[in-house]
C-alpha cells in the first residue's frame, strides 16, 4: 500500500482559510448593512472606484488566467471617495477585484469581477 502525504482535496492551510472566510463574510455583511459599498466603472482609460465616504483601501486585482499579472494598490481615497486606476496598470480582459477598506475604525470587504475593455 502506498501512502501519499498530500491529499489534493485537503489544503495545507485549511484552518487559516476557514478563519479568513468568517472574517471576510462579516466584513462583506457589514458593508451591506452600513451601506458603504463601492461603485466600479471601467473605460478604456481607467477603472474608477467610488465610495460614499473617503476610506483607506487595499485593492487586489487578480487575473484569473495568470497570477503573475496580479497587482495590489493601497492608500487613501481622495476627498470625494474616489480611487482611479489607469488602464495601463490592468491589461484588457477579466479581473477579480478584492477591495478591503476601512473608515471610522470599521473594516469592510467588497469583491467584484470586471472586464477591462
Amino acid at each position: 500500500i502506498m501512502k501519499n502525504s498530500s491529499d489534493g482535496l485537503v489544503e495545507a492551510d485549511y484552518y487559516e482559510k476557514g478563519q479568513t472566510y468568517n472574517r471576510d463574510f462579516g466584513d462583506k455583511q457589514r458593508a451591506l448593512n452600513d451601506r458603504i459599498l463601492p461603485v466600479i466603472s471601467t473605460s478604456a482609460q481607467r477603472v474608477l472606484i467610488s465610495f460614499p465616504v473617503p476610506v483607506n483601501y487595499k485593492v487586489v486585482c487578480r487575473r484569473p488566467s495568470d497570477y503573475h499579472m496580479d497587482k495590489t494598490f493601497s492608500g487613501q481615497t481622495d476627498n470625494k471617495g474616489y480611487i482611479r486606476l489607469l488602464s495601463e496598470e490592468l491589461t484588457p480582459g477579466p479581473w477579480l477585484l478584492r477591495i478591503e477598506y476601512s473608515t471610522h475604525e470599521k473594516h469592510y470587504l467588497f469583491e467584484e469581477q470586471i472586464i477591462m475593455p
